[in-house]
């Protein structure tokens, strides 16, 4: 049957008007595509073939300031997979298990994940590169990281830090100079397939990320070493929990060496805990003990409250101030001011304090910067504890005086006997020199700074003298002596508050020795602490060598002249305690042929001095208790057979 015209017409129509609907259709889910979801879809497709590929700069190297290195950043591999491409996961599995030496449990169940990319072991071994790569598994690669090494080992591994697996800064240097030694990230965007393979990569490997700034520091290594040879033979020693140990050029602020044991090795930082990683020297705050008598000192001779000579009476070791006993620990009567320091006495202290008042003294603790943040270029700094003089109870002015209820860090600490070394200038400390970028640039120079005058020269000066004494015959430091030259320092034996009962704990101390050699011409201020030692408690015995030992190992080592060289030793034979020989006396003079050399006594305890006397045969006179501070003749002189020895006890 044939349709009419009208009716194809109808259908013509209807089809035209059904395409056109469609087109219509079409041309708005494209507009709605192309421009108002255009962006979105554009992103979610990059996100499907393209990839942003982050490549890790290799971080600046740390040096020491002659420029050995400290930290090194090196390339190493790392092992990953890709699960959903692996053709037999449980033999893949037992190969790597085995060539990477681990677990098959633990490489099994990384195997099954459903992600796309798991890592197997970062960091490998070449060895174990070679392995893996010997396998030639489908779905399995290796990438190069970069690593960091220190190789020195533990040598100043607090203040350096560490850095974590993705190259992050965790700790110390590492960590406070982050910005400049890690460098900037490069990120290439790269194109993948449909299987997340790499594809139109080219570029990605010629792409050159500058590396880190290298970081110069101002320690010393040789001192470095020497510092924490001896930190860690006297905490042993004297069976104590942990040492530290600060050594600090006065003039400029220049940190040379810090110390902190137990050491930390920044190479297996995850094997240790965070405890070691911590650089206590300057986050850890504690009683400074007698050390702080020499801040009440430079605050009563600057405001002109107390002369040199002048006399105070010490109550024969007991004194009633504010409702408490105050002890000394021997009975001194009347004592110049100057003795009052070299003998360290409390009571007089106390005295001392009461004629300055608490508000000058208070402006003195501040001015020499405690209770505040020094400055220097490392994290985590405490400020210590210092209350402002109208939250002080009455006992303050005195427990203040002798360096009780009060909490410094050894920064402060060493940075405030820098300012009497100096002269009066409190100095900003500082450890890092200088930051170079890669092309040679200076990118960050570390200088000098005087936060500000804290006392006069001449108080300085004076009180350097009164110091002095705190090392000669009769005071409480006379084992820190150094052999020809004069030494400027003070003890401390301070008391641990017990934290859980309240007071301050029966047995618990920190025996600590600070000071400065030459006196008059410093060349280093150095402290030594050791925290809770159980053989012996007392600073001038405990820390007082350490200082000795350190600070003529530095002096050598700096080339400083002696002062007196008719006072040094001529170099002995340490394998025998007493040698025979020639030796030159103090004239110029040979001495007698066949003379014997004083072996050394001091630091000894009464018994292990009277067994070392009864083995060499010696006729030993002793005078006190508790260890020899002093002997006549003193050690390695020349003395005739048959001699007696006299050897005096403190403690």
């Amino acid at each position: 049957m044939k349709r009419s015209f009208r009716e194809i017409k109808i259908r013509l129509a209807l089809a035209a008007f059904f395409f056109v609907l469609m087109f219509l259709a079409v041309g708005v889910r494209a507009i709605q595509l192309q421009i108002f979801e255009g962006e979105k879809l554009k992103r979610m497709g990059e996100r499907q073939h393209l990839k942003e590929w982050i490549l890790l700069p290799k971080r600046g190297t740390i040096l020491d300031r002659a420029g050995e290195p400290l930290a090194l950043s090196l390339e190493v591999q790392s092992v990953y997979a890709r699960p959903r491409r692996l053709k037999e996961p449980e033999t893949v599995a037992r190969s790597l298990a085995q060539a990477l030496t681990l677990d098959l449990a633990e490489v099994q169940q990384r195997l099954r994940t459903e992600k796309p990319f798991v890592w197997l072991k970062r960091q490998i071994t070449p060895k174990e590169a070679e392995k893996v790569k010997a396998l030639n598994l489908d779905g399995v690669g290796m990438y190069y990281e970069p690593n960091r090494y220190y190789p020195q080992g533990q040598l100043a591994g607090q203040v350096i830090g560490f850095v974590g697996r993705d190259s992050q800064a965790l700790e110390g240097v590492e960590l406070h100079y982050e910005g400049y030694i890690r460098g900037e990230t490069g990120s290439p965007v790269i194109e993948r397939d449909a299987l997340g393979r790499r594809v139109l990569a080219q570029g990605v490997e010629e792409l050159q990320i500058p590396p880190g700034a290298d970081v110069h520091l101002t320690l010393d290594t040789p001192i470095q070493h020497l510092v924490e040879k001896q930190l860690e033979a006297a905490v042993v020693k004297f069976r104590a929990k942990s040492g530290i140990a600060v050594v600090v050029e006065p003039f400029t602020g220049e940190i040379l060496a810090m110390a902190n044991y137990p050491f930390f090795n920044p190479n297996n930082f995850a094997r240790q805990s965070s405890q070691q990683w911590r650089n206590r020297a300057v986050t850890d705050s504690f009683e400074p003990g007698s050390t702080f008598k020499t801040i009440l000192a430079a605050a009563a001779l600057e405001e002109g409250v107390v002369g040199k000579e002048d006399i105070f009476y010490c109550e024969f070791g007991r004194y009633s101030y504010a409702g408490k006993i105050i002890h000394d620990s021997h009975e001194y009567g009347w004592l110049p001011f100057y003795k009052i320091i070299q003998f360290s006495s409390n009571i007089g202290a106390t005295k001392v304090a009461e004629k300055l008042k608490k508000e000058r003294y208070f402006k003195y603790i501040e001015g020499f910067g405690f209770g505040r943040l020094t400055g220097i270029d490392m994290p985590g700094e405490a400020t210590g504890v210092v209350r402002p003089p109208d939250r002080w109870s009455l006992i303050d002015l005195a427990t203040h005086a002798f360096g009780q209820g009060i909490a410094t860090t050894p920064i402060q600490l060493v940075m405030a006997y820098g300012a009497i070394a100096n002269g009066g200038f409190l100095m900003r400390p500082f450890v890092v020199r200088r930051v170079v970028s890669s092309e040679g640039k200076v990118l960050l120079a570390n200088q000098p700074h005087v936060v500000r005058r804290v006392v006069s020269e001449k108080t300085a000066r004076l009180l350097t003298s009164i110091l002095k004494g705190v090392v000669g015959d009769g005071g409480t430091g006379v084992t820190a002596g150094v052999e020809g030259f004069e030494v400027a320092g003070k003890t401390g034996t301070a008391q641990k508050p017990d934290l859980a009962r309240g007071g301050y704990a029966a047995k618990k101390r920190v025996a600590s020795f600070i000071g400065f050699v030459p006196a008059d011409d410093p060349r280093l201020v150095l402290l030594v602490m050791v925290d809770e030692p159980e053989v012996n408690v007392y600073g001038g015995v405990v820390a007082a060598p350490v200082f000795r030992n350190i600070a003529r190992g530095v002096l050598r080592h700096l080339g400083v002249a002696p002062e007196r060289p008719e006072q040094v030793s001529l170099p002995t034979d340490k394998a025998a305690t007493l040698v025979r020989g020639d030796h030159k006396n103090g004239d110029g003079m040979i001495g007698r042929a066949g003379a014997l050399e004083v072996p050394d006594f001091v630091g000894l305890s009464l018994r292990e001095a009277v067994g070392k006397a009864k083995a060499l045969k010696l006729k030993v006179e002793i005078r006190g208790n508790g260890y020899v501070v002093k002997q006549s003749p003193p050690p390695r002189a020349v003395w005739g057979k048959g001699e007696k020895l006299t050897l005096n006890l403190q403690g």
